[in-house]
């Protein structure tokens, strides 16, 4: 329910992971709009009323109208329904982290829902202290994983820690590609070509 900017960010999560979405509001911001005339989300034009959750199976409250949102949680919990009231966390059955994604690399930030604001702030500085060049430190992560499955667990344990703790990261940022090639060789000691690397 609602059709804002918090609504957005909650369907576009939903959307990441697969759900099928409807939408129930007046009106719509620009980047749900599109998602309607797109028909990526299903889209009732008009306020909520009872009777709108039946065969949901998990359901959020973001309308501009608390007493609107109490309404859809106290509908929802009738009918034994997930759901998450924005305004009013202690109605909800769940809250939504804040979610940073590089690839497979994911941070989540949470408040519990006591301040939505403040996991919006706190995911502004993990997007700028954790840049693009975690989607390929990710990556080369998992590929040595695949390329030491065969050695003792204290050695792959040994390799794995050293890489992670390298100023790996830092290089791929600073686009210093063939030092960071040179740190993950002494490490590891692979010929990169092994691993092909995501570096380029």
């Amino acid at each position: 329910m609602g059709g804002g900017r918090v609504a957005e960010r909650k369907v576009l999560g939903l959307l990441e992971c697969g759900a099928n979405v409807k939408v129930i509001s007046p009106q719509l911001v620009p980047a749900l709009k599109e998602l309607s005339d797109k028909r990526v989300i299903k889209y009732i034009k008009r306020a909520y009323k009872p009777g709108d959750l039946r065969g949901a199976y998990l359901v959020v409250a973001s309308t501009s109208s608390r007493k609107v949102n109490r309404q859809v949680g106290e509908e929802a919990r009738r009918l034994g329904i997930l759901v998450n009231v924005v305004s009013a966390p202690g109605l909800s059955d769940f809250t939504v982290p804040g979610v940073l994604r590089r690839g497979e690399f994911m941070l989540t930030v949470s408040t519990s829902g006591k301040s939505p604001a403040l996991s919006r702030r706190l995911s502004i500085e993990l997007e700028n202290a954790f840049g693009e060049e975690y989607e390929a430190f990710t990556e080369i992560l998992g590929r040595i994983r695949k390329k030491f499955r065969d050695i003792s667990a204290e050695k792959r344990k040994h390799i794995y820690t050293q890489v992670a703790m390298s100023s790996i990261p830092r290089l791929l940022r600073e686009k210093r590609l063939k030092e960071a090639e040179r740190e993950l060789k002494r490490i590891t000691g692979l010929d990169l070509s092994e691993i092909k690397l995501p570096l380029k």
